[in-house]
């Protein structure tokens, strides 16, 4: 349930984001993107949210120049108290909870991957830690097969066995049969709605998983917001991004939610998108393969007994073009130096890191990969390592590796934890960052 004493940012955000359903005023609020710029120059200011609702914040507001928002409009939407008030007191009654971004518990993946486009907001109802987890997003066309249910649920009920939260949009279709094969095992879900979440929130279907704590219903929208296109449309990037890991059960060619979805998840590589592969599957499947998506067959699932095994090594077998073209022009930048300078490259350090007399060969060894996992797969960690030690000399997070090597974040993951399995760099925290090995 909500608290009624929500921190003050929170009900700053509420009141500068929230729609309050049709007891909010004509004033628009703030779009995520807006309220990122206002965030960004309160902090300047050295003021937070909350203090927006004290009388020195509106003078703030007031006198301070630069503010990314129209005075008037600010202190408008400020002004709806009564309406927050009502509002609040109805989503606590039927157990819905609000965080914003400001709240500590608010999903670090979605602050990290969507950065300025994180919703200030997220409404939901269940148990809010789950959205901390990660899992597997798992999504698909309303109108699916038989074998498209089979494989669904079986990959959601092995999710459900090995701790996996499955992530779906409770949408019809593939998306409800992964939820309910996950929670029927006894494992965890969570439901991304794109609409409905009061009506959702009080429904038998959900009502004893929500009791039980193995379920999370959460929107980025209005909880009493009825169904749009574009929050349809809108909510795909939030399955994403909350997971570690997308697969595609069945997407119609060229069109629908889960189709752009996939393209955008795609084209931003925020996680590693995989696509059931079958010949029961439709064309839409064998299109996203081509585009960069990992081919996922029953028969290569039934060969794993751990589903992380089996997701990092056909992500490690995937490798995207760029890298390829970098890894030719750091083989080729190599071959000039002498064997010695490739294994000490850090000063004082005698450990021989991998030796780069076999660069050519590695080379010479990248070949296409059979989307089916049956070519083995090629492993480039000894060809980007040196590049990775010029990188590891400070301590840098994920993201700065990945910008600093032109690589997605999720590939310098895998090599940095890789680096530190093998004992040549250590993972620090609090932040969480990487750095040479030093003995």
């Amino acid at each position: 349930m909500i608290e009624h004493e929500l921190t003050p940012d929170t009900q700053a955000i509420l009141l500068l984001c929230g729609t309050f359903g049709r007891r909010g005023s004509s004033v628009a609020p703030l779009s995520a993107a807006e309220y990122h710029a206002l965030a960004l120059w309160l902090h300047a200011q050295q003021r937070r949210p909350g203090d927006l609702l004290r009388p020195e914040g509106v003078v703030c507001i007031q006198s301070m120049p630069g503010a990314p928002v129209v005075q008037e409009r600010l202190l408008a939407l400020l002004a709806r108290g009564g309406a927050l008030a009502l509002t609040v007191e109805g989503w606590s009654n039927k157990g819905l909870w609000v965080m914003s971004r400001s709240d500590p518990d608010y999903p670090q993946r979605l602050r990290a991957r969507l950065e300025r486009i994180a919703p200030p907001l997220l409404y939901g109802a269940g148990n809010r830690r789950l959205l901390q987890n990660g899992g597997l997003a798992i999504v698909g066309s309303r109108r699916i097969t038989e074998d498209a249910i089979a494989f669904t649920c079986d990959i959601a009920r092995r999710s459900a066995i090995q701790g996996i939260p499955v992530i779906s949009g409770a949408a019809r279709g593939v998306d409800s049969e992964a939820m309910q094969a996950a929670l029927a095992a006894d494992g965890a879900a969570v439901g991304v709605l794109a609409d409905s979440l009061l009506r959702a929130a009080v429904s038998g279907k959900y009502r004893q998983a929500l009791r039980n704590g193995n379920l999370a219903l959460v929107t980025a929208y209005d909880p009493e917001a009825g169904f749009s296109v574009g929050n349809a449309m809108g909510r795909n990037k939030y399955i994403y991004t909350l997971s570690d890991y997308g697969l595609v059960v069945s997407a119609s060619l060229g069109e629908g939610g889960t189709w752009d979805g996939a393209i955008e998840c795609l084209k931003k590589q925020w996680v590693p998108l995989f696509v059931w592969s079958s010949d029961k599957a439709g064309p839409g499947n064998q299109r996203l393969c081509e585009m960069g998506a990992i081919s996922l067959s029953q028969e290569l699932l039934s060969k794993y007994a751990s589903l992380h095994h089996l997701f990092n090594d056909l992500s490690r077998a995937s490798v995207p073009t760029s890298l390829l073209r970098e890894s030719e022009a750091i083989n080729e930048h190599s071959a000039r130096m002498s064997p010695a300078k490739g294994m000490n490259t850090t000063a004082g350090n005698e450990r021989s890191v991998h030796d780069t007399s076999s660069l050519d060969q590695a080379t010479l060894a990248l070949m296409p990969v059979d989307t089916n996992g049956a070519a083995p797969a090629i492993d480039l960690f000894p060809i980007v390592w040196p590049h990775l030690v010029q990188a590891l000399r400070v301590a840098r997070t994920e993201r700065e590796i990945a910008q600093h090597c032109g690589i997605e974040p999720q590939q310098a993951r895998a090599w940095l934890q890789r680096a530190v399995q093998e004992g040549l760099a250590v993972k620090l925290t609090r932040p969480t960052r990487y750095v040479l090995h030093k003995p």
